[in-house]
C-alpha cells in the first residue's frame, strides 16, 4: 500500500484485515447476483435488497480503506519529519566540535557524546557511553560533590553554570566555562541532564599571567618609589646646589625609565644584560669611544635588571665626574662571566660575576665618607638581590666587582 511503513505490525494486520474483509463482501454480492439471476420474484426483491447492503458495506470498507491509506501516508510523513529533524540536530550537534555536548541519565552516567567532547575530553564514544560524569571532574570538586550539585540545581533553577578545572581522558586539566540544564518528556517528567563545556583555557592562563604581572607591577612600583625617594633624599642632602640637585635626581630618574622600557618590551619578563650596560653607559655619551662591555649571554629577572642598570649608572657617573671618564684618556672596562658549572658541582644556583674596571683616568684617591651611590651598590645590592657587592678605591682606577646568584627566568 502506498505509503505504508512496512515496519510497523499493527498498520498491517489491519490492512490484511481490511483487504480480507472486501474479498468477503465481493463474494457475497458475487453470489447475490448470481441467486437473483436464478430466483424466484420475491427471492429477486431479496436479492436485489441483499445486493444494495453488499454495494453499501463495500463501499464503506473502500472508505475505511482510504482512511487508512491515509492515515499510513501521515505517520510515514511525520516519521520521515522526525527522522529529518534528528538529522537535523545530530549534525548540528556534531558541528559544534568547539564544544563538548554530551547527555546523562539520572544518576549520573554518560548517554550520548559528541565529536566536541572527544576532541576536548579525549574519550571516544564508545569509551564514554556509561561512565559516571564525575571522571571529567577534578578530585578535589568531586570530594564537594560538585557534579550531583549541578544536577540538583539543574532541577530546582532550571541550569547550573560553571566555570571550573575538568579533567582530560590523560589526566590533563583544563579550564572550561559549563552549562548543565534537565531533559524532560512530553509530559514534563526529568529524563536525564545535558551538559555543554567550552574550553577557556588560554584565556583563564591569560588572565592568571595578568594577575601575576599586576601583582609584581604593584611590588615593583613600591621598591621604585621607594628608590626614588632614596635618592632624591640623598641628592638633596650632598649636592651644593639646586641645580645640582635636580641634575642628579633626573639622570637617576632616566636611568631607572630605560631599564623599564627594556623590560616593557620583555614584558616584564627578562631583559638581556648586555642590553642593560649598554644602555646605562649611553647615558653619559662614552659609548663609543670610552666604554667596552663583554660578556656570555645571560637574562636576567626584572628586579635585578632594575638593580643592576642603576648599579652602573652611579658607577659611571662617578667615572664622569671623578674616575676614568673625567679625562680623555681613561676606559671602561665592564665584564661578567655565568659559573654554571661551578655551581652544579657544588650543588647550588648558577652565579652572576660583573667586574667594573676603570683605567687611565686621574690618579684615584679613596674617598673620606661614602656617597650614595657607593652605599646603593654595596649595601642595597647586597640585600636586594641577595650577593655581595664591593668598590676599590685603586690607584689605576675604581673596581667593582658583583656576585649574585642568577635567578632563572
Amino acid at each position: 500500500m502506498k505509503g505504508r511503513d512496512p515496519s510497523d505490525p499493527f498498520q498491517h494486520n489491519r490492512e490484511a484485515s481490511l483487504e480480507a474483509e472486501i474479498a468477503l463482501l465481493r463474494r457475497a454480492l458475487d453470489e447475490a447476483v448470481r441467486r437473483l439471476a436464478t430466483g424466484s420474484p420475491s427471492a429477486a426483491v431479496e436479492h436485489e435488497r441483499e445486493i444494495a447492503e453488499g454495494r453499501a458495506a463495500l463501499a464503506l470498507a473502500d472508505t475505511r480503506a482510504a482512511e487508512l491509506q491515509r492515515t499510513v501516508a501521515d505517520q510515514a510523513a511525520r516519521l520521515a519529519s522526525l527522522g529529518h529533524s534528528e538529522a537535523r540536530y545530530r549534525l548540528a550537534v556534531e558541528s559544534a566540535r568547539d564544544y563538548a555536548i554530551f547527555t546523562l541519565d539520572l544518576s549520573g552516567r554518560i548517554t550520548g557524546w559528541n565529536t566536541g567532547a572527544e576532541n576536548l575530553l579525549g574519550w571516544d564514544e564508545a569509551e564514554a557511553l556509561g561512565r559516571p560524569v564525575n571522571v571529567i571532574f577534578t578530585p578535589e570538586d568531586n570530594d564537594e560533590a560538585v557534579a550531583e550539585e549541578e544536577m540538583r540545581l539543574a532541577v530546582t533553577e532550571g541550569r547550573a553554570d560553571d566555570n571550573r578545572w575538568h579533567l582530560r581522558k590523560d589526566g590533563g586539566r583544563f579550564w572550561a566555562n559549563g552549562l548543565m540544564m534537565p531533559m524532560r518528556d512530553d509530559a514534563g517528567g526529568l529524563t536525564g541532564f545535558l551538559k555543554i563545556l567550552r574550553d577557556l583555557t588560554e584565556a583563564q592562563l591569560a588572565s592568571q599571567h595578568q594577575q601575576t604581572l599586576i601583582h609584581e607591577l604593584n611590588h615593583r612600583v613600591k621598591n621604585t618609589l621607594a628608590t626614588v625617594q632614596a635618592f632624591t633624599a640623598q641628592s638633596l642632602r650632598t649636592a651644593t646646589s639646586m641645580q645640582e640637585a635636580r641634575e642628579a635626581i633626573t639622570a637617576r630618574l632616566i636611568a631607572l625609565a630605560r631599564a623599564h622600557d627594556v623590560l616593557t618590551v620583555e614584558k616584564w619578563e627578562s631583559a638581556d644584560l648586555g642590553r642593560l650596560v649598554k644602555d646605562a653607559l649611553s647615558l653619559h655619551n662614552v659609548v663609543a669611544r670610552r666604554c667596552i662591555w663583554e660578556g656570555d649571554p645571560v637574562r636576567v629577572v626584572p628586579r635585578a635588571a632594575l638593580a643592576l642598570s642603576m648599579m652602573v649608572h652611579e658607577l659611571a657617573t662617578n667615572a664622569t665626574k671623578y674616575g676614568a671618564l673625567s679625562n680623555e684618556a681613561g676606559t671602561v672596562m665592564v665584564s661578567w662571566s655565568t659559573l654554571d658549572d661551578e655551581a652544579a658541582a657544588l650543588g647550588t644556583a648558577p652565579r652572576l660575576r660583573l667586574l667594573w674596571q676603570e683605567s687611565g683616568g686621574p690618579p684615584v684617591q679613596p674617598p673620606t665618607r661614602r656617597g650614595f651611590g657607593s652605599r646603593m651598590i654595596e649595601r642595597g645590592l647586597a640585600n636586594e638581590l641577595g650577593g655581595r657587592a664591593q668598590i676599590r678605591f685603586e690607584p689605576g682606577g675604581v673596581v667593582c666587582t658583583l656576585d649574585i646568584p642568577l635567578e632563572q627566568v
